[in-house]
């Protein structure tokens, strides 16, 4: 599905678990099509950009399986190249999923009111989820949607997507 996070990126200075993806880690759909997406040169920091699309997903899953009892957050780091009035109409829906065979959680975001250039992290306060402590499958399937709408698509740029636990 997606290549392994940054090792580096694994544990914090306070021993959190914390996974950093970067565009070239997740699995964009028509990602190595560059007809579609401009995605950044091997070893590089930047941005993987929509040049257009009709069904935008982008998926990942965590290297390895997390902690049981614990509870972690998800978002996306994004920006707009430029102004395309589809964000206004269509939202996008990021998921998280523990493990093939759990219960998703979603969250319905609007791109519409973000600012050309803006780097911003989505959803607003992180996509929150429970790893159960029953679990027997805890790597985390995670993405952004959207497939439905049927309408071109352009200008999101995807810095990066973070997991992270969160504190109790």
């Amino acid at each position: 599905m997606s290549a392994a996070a940054d090792p580096a990126e694994e544990k914090d200075a306070k021993d959190e678990v914390r996974w950093r993806f970067k565009p070239r880690q997740l699995d964009i759909t028509w990602g190595g099509d560059s007809q579609y997406w401009k995605m950044p040169e091997e070893g590089t920091d930047g941005p993987a950009e929509l040049r257009k699309v009709v069904w935008l997903e982008i998926s990942g899953s965590t290297p390895k399986p997390l902690p049981k009892g614990k509870r972690y957050a998800l978002s996306f780091k994004i920006s707009m190249a430029h102004y395309d009035p589809v964000w206004k109409i269509y939202p996008v829906y990021m998921l998280a999923k523990v493990g093939k065979k759990g219960t998703s959680n979603w969250e319905k975001i609007n791109l519409g009111e973000l600012r050309v250039g803006d780097i911003v992290e989505i959803p607003s306060g992180k996509l929150r989820f429970d790893v159960p402590d029953k679990a027997k499958d805890t790597t985390l399937l995670f993405g952004l949607y959207e497939l439905w709408s049927g309408e071109w698509k352009q200008g999101l740029r995807i810095h990066e997507a973070v997991v992270e636990e969160m504190p109790d």
